[in-house]
């Protein structure tokens, strides 16, 4: 029986030479390290391998499912793994919420691991630091490139289409790069928060905004500038044959790492699903498993380039190194993205018209109106009222020019934005009077819990250049005490109130405001009006 471990032999030899050579055979491959290969050659000892899901982000599922249909049950650890490609967010929250928990996951990054650890106060095991890593890059039409020298600058390009920070890292890179540049300088920060508005307004307007992959077909379509990663880069010009132009700020960028945790819940299965993941983690780290990661676009756990010139090359790792910041920043963005239900109070007390630098305060107020409408997506509902004492008849010190609606609704030949913006030309005429300001407030603030939706931020925007002059309303600690009892946690308004000039009551704002939970600022001229509405669409997050 001549093979290739076995010597010639003649045709008399015996069968017991050939159970020799079969024992040798055996231990040859136990003492090279073949226990695997005897397995598949021999049989296995596995009999009846039990079954781990295995969820892993979109981007990289697809090659981890050629990894695990190239590997036997005995390579990952007398099992079979199911490859399930899920998006890190929808994993994150199950495994919080303890509703269909993989037996293991592999999320684009750390975060998530960190922020499902600290939303469940339970840690959780890695088999691995990192299988596999891609960087975010700035893609672009081939011919297209920009220099961008920070990732600040890149987040103020209007237009920018980063996708949904809420549901995975590549879209959060923008943001968590600037947070990093910024490091612990508050100013920074603040930049770093300006610049989110007007791109958490946007994502309000196309909530579960397109993946990667369908930015990128709006970018070849439309030009402009989206983050992806390099290996969706790579993939879509293997998939598309379009060639793209890529890059990154010399500061460097946010690295996804594509960590393996085991998520299996405690219990009896718990420990074995820990070794089918450090069984499969060696199985995606060996040379097979790297050159087919390789093949997909992904670079290895120490981030070095691509080979044969793919990709943008050596990229320096951009790190997070104030994690508190950085999920503040994160949260802010959750806040800002939500969909507005606001009502504007716009004062036209007599006091209004007084000079403001070369404008009258009203003209301010305009003005700030004005650009606090384009910064509105149009899913945003909103309303507006005029006050001053009397203003609406009687003893009532507010007129309604415009009921809270959507911005894109239908108002007979023109829509709600436009009538907005019509009523808010006619300011200047109802100039007069005293300013009505507690009363209005608090029916402003009922009018707007009345009609609460839960799935927007309901608030209410005082603009005003005084105190309150109405000797027949209630007084300010009976408004205050009012706002504080009426606040329902389960359906919280906020107030946000913007002082006009100096003369404003800034002390009185700040206490309604902070009534609740809502944020106070002013505006001393016109230089700061473009900033006004930015600061005010900001402070809904608690910032």
């Amino acid at each position: 029986m001549p093979g290739r471990h076995s010597a010639p032999s003649s045709a008399t030899g015996s069968r017991g030479f050939a159970k020799y050579v079969v024992v040798a055979v055996v231990l040859l491959l136990i003492v090279a390290g073949g226990v695997f290969v005897a397995q598949k050659v021999f049989g296995s000892d596995c009999g009846d391998p039990s079954n781990y899901t295995l969820a892993a982000d979109p981007a990289i599922a697809p090659v981890l499912q050629k990894i695990v249909d190239d590997s036997s049950p005995e390579d990952l650890g007398c099992a079979e793994v199911t490859v399930t490609a899920m998006e890190s967010g929808q994993v994150s929250a199950a495994v919080a919420k303890g509703d269909d928990v993989p037996s293991l996951w592999i999320p684009d990054s750390s975060l998530w691991v960190g922020k499902t650890v600290r939303s469940t106060a339970s840690l959780i095991d890695l088999a691995s630091q990192s299988v596999a890593s891609t960087p975010a890059v700035l893609a672009t039409r081939k011919d297209e490139v920009p220099f961008f020298d920070t990732w600040l600058t890149a987040l103020k390009l209007e237009g920018l289409r980063i996708g949904n920070p809420l549901a995975n890292t590549i879209s959060d890179a923008a943001i968590l790069g600037a947070v990093a540049e910024a490091g612990g300088d508050e100013k920074a920060l603040d930049a770093v928060s300006t610049a989110l508005v007007p791109i958490a307004q946007a994502q309000a307007a196309t909530r579960g905004e397109a993946d990667p992959t369908t930015r990128l077909d709006d970018l070849v379509a439309d030009g402009g500038v989206a983050v992806v990663s390099e290996q969706t880069m790579l993939q879509y010009r293997t998939d598309t044959g379009v060639e793209l132009g890529a890059t990154v700020p010399p500061t460097g960028s946010i690295f996804l790492n594509f960590p393996l945790a085991v998520t299996e819940p405690a219990g009896e299965r718990h420990d074995s699903a820990k070794s089918v993941g450090t069984a499969l983690a060696a199985v995606i780290e060996s040379d097979r498993g790297r050159e087919m990661l390789s093949e997909a676009g992904f670079r290895s756990e120490d981030n070095a380039p691509l080979d044969s010139d793919r990709g943008i090359g050596a990229v320096e790792s951009l790190a997070i190194g104030d994690q508190q910041a950085a999920e503040s920043v994160l949260r802010q963005y959750q806040v800002l993205a939500l969909p507005s239900r606001t009502l504007v109070m716009e004062d036209v007390s007599g006091s209004m018209n007084y000079s403001a630098g070369a404008n009258t305060r009203i003209a301010m107020t305009v003005q700030a109106s004005e650009t606090g409408n384009r910064l509105f997506p149009d899913n945003a509902s909103m309303g507006l009222w005029a006050f001053s004492i009397g203003l609406g008849g009687g003893d009532q010190d507010y007129r309604e020019l415009a009921p809270i609606r959507r911005m894109d609704e239908k108002v007979g030949n023109t829509t709600q934005r436009e009538v907005l913006l019509q009523q808010t030309r006619t300011l200047p005429s109802l100039v007069g009077g005293g300013t009505g300001l507690y009363d209005t407030t608090l029916a402003a603030f009922r009018t707007v819990q009345q009609g609460y939706d839960p799935d927007a931020v309901n608030s209410v925007i005082i603009l005003t250049d005084g105190a309150n002059e109405d000797p027949n309303s209630i007084s300010l600690d009976e408004l205050l005490a009012t706002l504080r009892t009426e606040q329902d946690p389960s359906r919280p308004v906020v107030i946000v109130t913007i002082g006009i000039t100096d003369d404003a009551d800034a002390g009185v704002l700040q206490q309604i405001s902070a009534a609740t939970g809502g944020t106070s600022f002013v505006a001393r001229n016109p230089a700061e009006i473009p900033n006004v509405f930015v600061n005010a669409l900001r402070s809904r997050s608690g910032r």
